[in-house]
């Protein structure tokens, strides 16, 4: 099921021992050449940075959260530094439309078990996760790479629905974003509760939204 837009990453460090993943040059390179080739369905010109990759992070209880949900995984930074802190109870889900960056992160992550990695379509969300048993309001934090504005109406209606049907009362949405507050009176039409949080250390400058209690 494929998706109408995905997104960024970096930080592309091997989680375990075995064969080491391309370099981190390579994911680079590949973010952009696919960058140049889609345009806006790939939101950023070169992947995101560990510090924007931590900020995304930065709302979830590690010790109390049962689901965790990637949109638009990318090539795994925001995913690495998930899993160097994800607990054994805990579910990680990573969705991406891109099979290249499927491949590059089923390859990253292999051999754990409470991780999967899943091509999908965000616009498929709620059937995703229907899919894996995920049930009402089951999902702690969702965390996004995507450039979420520009999908496709139809996308974003699909995704937002799935994301208020699964999101706990008092769990976050975060996305990650290159325009510093430009959105923040359009996620604040989506959720209740918004703040952003600026990264400078990225390439270029951008940061979070952390939004909770969708409308």
């Amino acid at each position: 099921m494929p998706v109408k837009s995905t997104q960024r990453r970096s930080d592309n460090t091997p989680t375990h021992a075995g064969s080491p993943p391309p370099s981190l040059l390579r994911h680079n390179l590949l973010f952009l050449t696919k960058f140049f080739r889609h345009g806006t369905r790939i939101a950023s010109v070169w992947p995101s940075s560990r510090f924007m990759a931590a900020a995304s992070l930065k709302s979830i209880d590690w010790d109390q959260s049962r689901v965790i949900v990637e949109l638009g995984a990318g090539t795994g930074p925001i995913t690495q530094q998930a899993l160097q802190r994800l607990r054994p109870q805990t579910r990680f889900i990573a969705i991406e439309r891109d099979r290249d960056f499927v491949r590059i992160l089923r390859q990253r992550f292999a051999g754990r078990t409470n991780v999967e990695i899943i091509h999908g379509d965000v616009g498929d969300l709620a059937e995703i996760l229907a899919a894996r048993g995920i049930e009402r309001h089951g999902v702690d934090q969702f965390v996004s790479g995507l450039g979420t504005p520009s999908l496709p109406q139809g996308v974003q209606q699909r995704m937002f629905a799935a994301v208020r049907h699964y999101l706990k009362p008092h769990g976050v949405f975060s996305n990650i974003t290159e325009v510093p507050w430009f959105y923040m009176r359009w996620y604040k039409a989506m959720f209740e509760d918004v703040s952003f949080q600026l990264v400078a250390l990225n390439m270029p400058p951008g940061g979070v939204y952390h939004c909770r209690v969708p409308r």
